[in-house]
């Protein structure tokens, strides 16, 4: 690696240790550096500017695909593919329900609610919950948000830990059976 016209060894006092290098002062720069390898910092890492990362847009787990569910209320059968999914309920006439796919560890699904004038099911497997944020635990395979409870912005996540569905987040009143 060069700075201006000189190698970076000889541009400050060093020793290579272990292909290495190692200095008494920081590095410094005035333009830019590349690396073509791993970094790896160890200490604290002071920037100056905000960092700047080019290894593009997160994917995958790191983007929630939110889906709506049938204005009329749909049973929709979930697959682990759509594991990660926010799955909002907007029903006006009927409760639509999900059924969770077969139990595999790190699976998980949230569930929202942004209409009150129906409730939702979701059914599948070991669920363990509580009836409220702050309420008993529940358990059962079936977990009802009823429309007499319903708030909008209720909402419950469930990761599944290979055998049973835990609620890790919850916002809301809810009754499992």
């Amino acid at each position: 690696m060069a700075i201006g016209h000189l190698p970076i060894e000889q541009y400050l006092p060093v020793v290579k240790l272990n292909e290495g290098l190692y200095t008494e002062k920081p590095i410094q720069t005035t333009g830019s550096m590349s690396i073509g390898t791993t970094l790896a910092v160890t200490g604290v890492a002071t920037f100056t500017a905000a960092p700047v990362f080019t290894a593009g847009i997160p994917t995958g787990s790191f983007l929630r695909t939110v889906t709506d569910s049938a204005l009329v209320g749909a049973t929709v059968v979930l697959t682990a593919a759509q594991s990660g999914q926010v799955f909002n309920y907007r029903s006006t006439s009927a409760s639509p329900s999900w059924t969770l796919p077969t139990a595999a560890n790190g699976l998980w699904f949230t569930f929202t609610c942004s209409d009150t004038t129906a409730g939702f099911t979701v059914t599948g497997g070991t669920m363990k919950a509580k009836a409220s944020a702050t309420g008993a635990a529940i358990t059962g395979t079936t977990l009802t948000h009823t429309q007499g409870t319903a708030v909008i912005g209720d909402t419950i996540t469930f990761v599944c830990d290979g055998t049973v569905w835990r609620m890790v987040a919850q916002a809301g009143v809810f009754a499992a059976a």
